[in-house]
């Protein structure tokens, strides 16, 4: 059997394109984005006390960000892929000013959250989440 270069690439297009699709799917259709496939839930304290009134987020570097409210009791639940996350956790805003105007709602001043656990890049919290149900509970420190 004579082999052409013709036939010779077709059949590296062929098995190229097989294993590039081996690395496809998981995903929900149609989605960028990897699916949930765990849980995570726990509590957010701050000296000991629940933090309320807040949004915790667990952000993936490469992929982007996952988040809940924080319940009355300090609790949480999260849906998200399985991975290494960086944890931050801010506090809620309330738009009660006229953004039309050019003004900014700002984040009224919580002693309960501190400066850098405000942003994924400034704290330091990391954790691993594996597939299935999680429990984080997370102690706010200055």
């Amino acid at each position: 059997m004579k082999f052409t270069t013709r036939t010779t690439y077709y059949q590296l297009f062929t098995v190229l394109i097989f294993c590039l699709s081996l690395g496809c799917g998981a995903g929900d259709p149609g989605s960028a984005s990897p699916s949930k496939n765990a849980t995570v839930s726990g509590k957010v304290t701050s000296g000991g006390q629940p933090v309320t009134n807040a949004v915790i987020s667990f952000e993936k570097p490469t992929f982007g960000a996952w988040g809940s409210e924080i319940g009355a009791d300090g609790t949480y639940q999260v849906e998200l892929a399985a991975g290494d996350f960086k944890v931050s956790v801010t506090p809620k805003v309330a738009a009660t000013t006229n953004m039309e105007a050019g003004n900014v709602p700002q984040a009224t001043e919580r002693k309960d959250i501190p400066q850098k656990y405000r942003s994924a890049s400034t704290s330091e919290v990391t954790t691993t989440i594996n597939e299935g149900a999680n429990t984080f509970d997370l102690e706010l420190n200055e």
